[in-house]
C-alpha cells in the first residue's frame, strides 16, 4: 500500500481501471484505503468511478471489436455434421441469438448497471459490446452502477471512522 500511496490518485485510477478490464483485482480495498487518507472523498469517488467505468468500457470495446470472433465461435461448424444438420443447427442458434439481441436491447441497461459485480460485470460489458448495445447507454448505466457502489463504500468507511 505504501507504493500505491506514493502514486496517489494516479495509482488508484490504474487499480480501478485494471480491476474492471478482464483482470481480476478487487478495487474496493484500495478505494477504502484511499478513503482513509487525506484526500477529498469526492475526488477519491470521482477517480475510482472514472477509472472503473473506463475499464469496463475497454471490455465493452473488446466485445464490440471481437463480435465476429465471438459469433464465429457460437456458430462454429462441427466436422462430423452434415451440411443440412449444420444449417439446421445454425438456424436454431440464429433464432436464439435474435431473441438474445432483443432481450439485450430491451434490458441491457440492467447488465450495464450491474457491471460492478465481480466477474459477472466483465461478462456483461463484453456481451453488451458484442451485441452493439448503444455506447452512450452502456456508458451511462455502467458509470451509474459503479458510482453508486463506490459512494456506498466510501460512506460506509466514513461511518466506521
Amino acid at each position: 500500500m505504501q507504493a500505491l500511496e506514493t502514486l496517489g490518485l494516479f495509482g488508484l485510477f490504474g487499480i480501478c481501471f485494471l480491476s474492471s478490464s478482464l483482470y481480476p483485482l478487487g478495487s474496493e480495498a484500495f478505494v477504502a484505503f484511499f478513503a482513509t487518507l487525506d484526500y477529498s472523498l469526492i475526488l477519491v469517488w470521482s477517480v475510482a468511478t472514472l477509472g472503473n467505468t473506463l475499464g469496463s468500457l475497454s471490455t465493452y470495446a473488446v466485445g464490440r471489436i471481437g463480435e465476429n470472433f465471438i459469433l464465429g465461435r457460437y456458430f462454429s461448424k462441427a466436422k462430423e455434421m452434415t451440411k443440412r444438420d449444420k444449417q439446421e443447427e445454425n438456424a436454431k442458434r440464429l433464432t436464439k441469438y435474435q431473441k438474445y439481441l432483443n432481450f439485450v436491447s430491451k434490458y441491457g441497461f440492467i447488465g450495464a448497471f450491474l457491471s460492478f459485480l465481480p466477474f459477472l460485470g466483465d461478462v456483461f460489458a463484453l456481451a453488451l459490446g458484442a451485441v452493439k448495445y448503444p455506447f452512450w447507454k452502456a456508458t451511462f448505466f455502467i458509470a451509474l452502477g459503479k458510482g453508486l457502489r463506490y459512494y456506498l463504500l466510501i460512506k460506509t468507511m466514513q461511518l466506521l471512522n
